[in-house]
């Protein structure tokens, strides 16, 4: 009796027919990148390698001087000084994000200060600063200050006048699963032609 083969067509539409969650507890995916043509839902805290997945947000809320929470969108419509501490790493879990975004500029001689003291920033975080360079390029040429990893507990956004931080500024802090690591993007404010000092720091 002669064996019938199943194309591979109809194992195909055979697996698209099953409608099952998959788990894949401690599964690695390697090889060529997954992709997908409809909407992707993750649920839980997931993390790319080449960048962050972020909650799917519904709300923004007000930050204040406060303790900031994992996985929530934040504004800041406030020119005066500020304190927000990140959660330690023994509260946080590997892929929390919090993301801050200003609608405000920060007044002249004003301090934003993120940090956690004696907890430090990964290596990787970086903030870009503008450089107020004067003429036709004033505002959008950019200098850099990186944490060291040792000693920054920190991040302080400096408010100078014509050199912000302004509105549009933003950062982007994740937690790696040992520590936070951040990316700031400073706009500048006024005729933006002075440097800002936004800068990593100790305390």
């Amino acid at each position: 009796m002669g064996s019938k083969r199943i194309g591979l067509a109809r194992i195909e539409a055979m697996i698209e027919a099953l409608k099952r969650d998959l788990d894949l507890t401690s599964t690695t995916i390697s090889g060529s990148p997954v992709l997908t043509t409809g909407n992707l839902t993750a649920t839980g805290q997931t993390r790319l390698q080449s960048g962050i997945v972020v909650p799917m947000w519904a709300t923004k809320t007000q930050a204040t001087s406060t303790a900031l929470s994992a996985n929530v969108w934040y504004y800041v419509d406030t020119a005066s000084a500020l304190t927000m501490t990140l959660p330690t790493a023994a509260n946080s879990n590997k892929g929390d994000v919090i993301y801050v975004e200003y609608v405000n500029k920060i007044n002249n001689g004003v301090t934003h200060k993120y940090g956690t003291a004696g907890e430090f920033f990964g290596l990787q975080s970086t903030v870009f600063r503008p450089k107020g360079d004067t003429g036709s390029a004033v505002g959008l040429i950019y200098t850099v200050d990186m944490a060291n990893g040792s000693s920054d507990d920190f991040l302080n956004l400096i408010g100078l006048d014509n050199a912000g931080p302004g509105i549009g500024s933003h950062l982007c802090f994740a937690f790696n699963g040992s520590v936070w690591v951040v990316q700031g993007y400073l706009t500048s404010s006024g005729t933006a032609e002075e440097a800002n000092a936004s800068v990593f720091a100790a305390t």
